[in-house]
């Protein structure tokens, strides 16, 4: 099928897609993203997408949609090292490019490059979803073969980005009726319970709620509590995710460890 770049990704049909459709009751604030990123691989010749949304005052970065499984672990190892190109997208405000994962990569990125050796990917592309004063979001996009994105794929993706922030503004009234910024729109659709409450796969509720009780456990700041978790998935070759099931589940309690094996 011919790609056109000036297709509003956002007018496009849906297409079927990794995570299925919304269970009943999930946040509304999502539909409609799914089709987005699907379209963003097809127009971009991307092997996989994915959306994170952030914010900077708390911290939040929740993965709405992946369209695979490898898109959804690159999205789930840059959130437990707390670095990579979804970050710096988001931090800079600019498009981060790595048409090839080389020394510069590695230089730069340390931590997240080492946990990339034996995955199937050569390229990683992140654009911000713009905001009103800072992006609200990244779209991610990887690619098992290494090589720069085309001039008509590069407007691509920002076109998908752009496609994003309308989807997700025009999702957002009824959250806003309730917030007083866009900012806290989004720390409330992350945070609520009903994405975890419906199984949804991405959501990180339960990450947060396992920082609370870190930061209970050894007397420190949530934000604190949450670079323990990290440090210790790390430390352990485990998911952030993983690590935060362990501690709501009270497999794990952060007072037991010593100082060592949680420090970041």
């Amino acid at each position: 099928m011919a790609s056109d770049s000036s297709q509003d990704p956002s007018d496009a049909a849906p297409l079927p897609n990794w995570r299925g459709a919304l269970p009943p009751g999930a946040d509304p604030l999502f539909v409609g993203i799914g089709s987005i990123c699907d379209t963003a691989v097809r127009l971009t010749g991307a092997d996989g997408a994915a959306l994170a949304v952030l914010t900077p005052t708390r911290g939040v970065r929740e993965l709405v949609y992946a369209t695979d499984a490898l898109a959804q672990q690159l999205d789930e190892v840059q959130f437990t090292v707390g670095e990579g190109p979804c970050l710096d997208a988001y931090h800079e405000d600019r498009p981060l490019l790595c048409a090839e994962l080389d020394d510069e990569t590695l230089d730069r990125w340390p931590a997240f490059s080492s946990e990339l050796v034996g995955l199937e990917v050569a390229a990683l592309f992140a654009f911000p979803v713009p905001g009103q004063h800072r992006p609200m979001g990244v779209l991610e996009l990887y690619r098992r073969t290494a090589g720069a994105l085309s001039e008509q794929a590069h407007q691509s993706a920002q076109l998908c980005a752009t496609a994003l922030q309308k989807t997700l503004e025009s999702n957002w009234a009824l959250h806003l009726r309730h917030s007083t910024t866009e900012e806290a729109a989004i720390e409330a659709a992350a945070l609520s319970g009903s994405g975890a409450a419906n199984g949804d796969p991405f959501t990180r509720q339960q990450v947060y709620v396992a920082a609370g009780m870190v930061a209970v456990q050894l007397e420190i700041s949530t934000s604190a509590a949450l670079d323990r978790l990290r440090a210790h998935a790390f430390s352990h070759h485990a998911s952030v995710t993983a690590v935060a099931a362990d501690v709501v589940a009270r497999r794990l309690s952060f007072r037991d460890l010593d100082d060592s094996s949680v420090d970041p």
